[in-house]
């Protein structure tokens, strides 16, 4: 086989260009922060110049997904970041992109003729990381496996299994990972900032705006913020729209109550899923107005529950 060149560089495995990348994916695109995360994540020692950096942006289900892959030596370990409450299906998403995501790799090095021939093609070993930072209170780390998506049924005739780690990078949890990736900490401050300041001020811009100062005068991503400051408060209010942001926590709610009723209502308990499924959509779309700072009144009319059940969704989220 041909040795394989490697330097370091960008390499976009994209299905749509037009798609603006999350700050987080901008941040460790970067191949010195992508080398301290490797390093935090795997206790290999890197540096920027062994890394080559992969824009994963993937359309699985008509929805977009950005993710970020970081190549070094023979481990390539996909990233995503993740916001929502429900991530049970994630296994099953990154076994849908990971498949097209080496198809592409072997095209971009030109090594498609290699698979046919009769000497054993090596590939990367892949690895699966996801950050969580949403507002429901989980665990620091967890452990997601393609398995628990299988249906029960006949015996095993050769195995796929492919495992997630999840960790939780809201403030306050995995301390030990954020001193060995200090960028990954001072990330979870910023994103805790922009919260904090979404409830002083009523305008998200505004609370951006003011958030991103903050951490640029208290040393927080600071270099990379002063850089990509205006680009940063761009991506994360671009397209913040009331009423369509409204409409997109709807359909995330339906779909996690139809995901939550899809797992519990298994035979005798289907409708009993369901039910739990459309509580589920209610709370979470609660939730997430209740992040935006909506009035009560308005929390109440757009979602039925009732000013006690709102009361005790805001504790679980302060």
């Amino acid at each position: 086989m041909a040795k394989r060149k490697r330097n370091r560089k960008t390499t976009k495995i994209t299905a749509n260009r037009e798609i603006k990348d999350g700050v987080f994916k901008m941040l460790f695109a970067d191949p010195e922060k992508a080398a301290e995360l490797h390093s935090a994540l795997t206790d290999i020692p890197c540096t920027a110049d062994e890394v080559e950096i992969f824009n994963i942006t993937t359309i699985i289900s008509g929805k977009i997904r950005n993710d970020l892959g970081i190549l070094v030596g023979g481990r390539i370990i996909f990233l995503g970041e993740h916001m929502s409450t429900l991530y049970a299906n994630l296994p099953v998403r990154f076994l849908i992109y990971v498949a097209e995501s080496y198809n592409t790799l072997i095209k971009i090095r030109g090594e498609e003729r290699f698979i046919y021939n009769s000497k054993l093609y090596k590939i990367p070993k892949p690895q699966f990381v996801v950050f969580y930072n949403g507002l429901t209170n989980r665990s620091e780390k967890e452990f997601l496996r393609l398995s628990d998506a299988f249906e029960e049924g006949g015996s095993d005739l050769g195995k796929l299994e492919l495992e997630v780690v999840v960790y939780n990078i809201n403030k306050g949890k995995n301390a030990e990972l954020f001193n060995k990736c200090p960028t990954l900490g001072q990330y979870a401050d910023f994103i805790a900032k922009i919260r904090e300041c979404e409830g002083i001020y009523e305008d998200y811009n505004k609370a951006v705006a003011e958030a991103v100062k903050y951490c640029i005068a208290h040393d927080i991503l600071a270099d990379f913020l002063k850089k990509n400051g205006g680009e940063v408060v761009s991506i994360l209010t671009a397209t913040y729209d009331e009423d369509v942001a409204k409409r997109v926590w709807q359909e995330e709610a339906r779909e996690e109550g139809r995901e939550e009723g899809r797992e519990e209502g298994r035979e005798e308990g289907r409708e009993e899923g369901r039910e739990e499924g459309r509580e589920e959509e209610r709370s979470n779309f609660a939730k997430k107005l209740l992040a935006y700072k909506e009035p009560l009144d308005k929390i109440i009319d757009l979602t039925g529950l009732t000013s006690a059940e709102i009361a005790k969704l805001a504790t679980d989220i302060s």
